[in-house]
């Protein structure tokens, strides 16, 4: 557990871990969506950027994107959730992220691992990404957020890391993309 999550009481935690699991049911069993706004404002685009996966003990995300760099930034934002109420979160520092890969897979799950490296080692809470470039192989993108602030901030739950369990990335025949992942909590 990082030093800074230690800060909170054992109690405080397995609270807002519950909350976390509250939001997984509401999502999957009230019908709940989490739309993406539209640029164009026409209300056409109603791709919903990820919904939670029920999954014994751990926690999954399906993704989706209408190209690999929405994808990237739309599985960044679910782990950002996961962790924490974004809405609690100002943008006062960033910190880039350059990684190269040997598959798309691959830079799937590094990419998400470097998010929780970051904000672990660095203690900050994100609470956006951007993607500059991107390819099957490679991003280079800028994630913003703040120092960790537990008064401030409401967190959720701690993600220890991404698994290759259930893993799934996957370009659909009309180019967009759709991305399964499981962490381990």
């Amino acid at each position: 557990m990082p030093k800074f999550y230690q800060k909170k009481s054992g109690l405080q935690s397995i609270f807002r871990a519950y909350k976390v699991f509250l939001r997984i049911d509401r999502i999957q069993f009230a019908g709940y969506d989490i739309e993406r706004k539209t640029e164009n404002g026409n209300g056409k685009d109603n791709m919903k950027p990820y919904e939670y996966l029920e999954h014994t003990a751990d926690m999954g995300l399906l993704v989706r994107g209408k190209n690999l760099s929405e994808l990237l930034k739309n599985a960044a934002q679910g782990l950002f959730e996961t962790i924490a109420v974004v809405d609690t979160i100002d943008e006062t520092k960033s910190v880039e992220i350059q990684l190269t890969a040997e598959s798309v897979e691959e830079l799937f799950i590094t990419w998400l691992d470097e998010l929780i490296f970051q904000h672990e080692t660095k203690e900050i809470f994100f609470k956006r990404a951007t993607v500059q470039q991107c390819s099957e192989t490679e991003i280079l993108a800028t994630v913003y957020g703040e120092p960790a602030n537990f008064d401030k901030h409401e967190v959720y739950t701690e993600i220890k890391s991404t698994t290759y369990h259930q893993l799934e990335v996957l370009q659909k025949p009309d180019g967009s993309w759709r991305a399964q992942v499981i962490f381990d909590l």
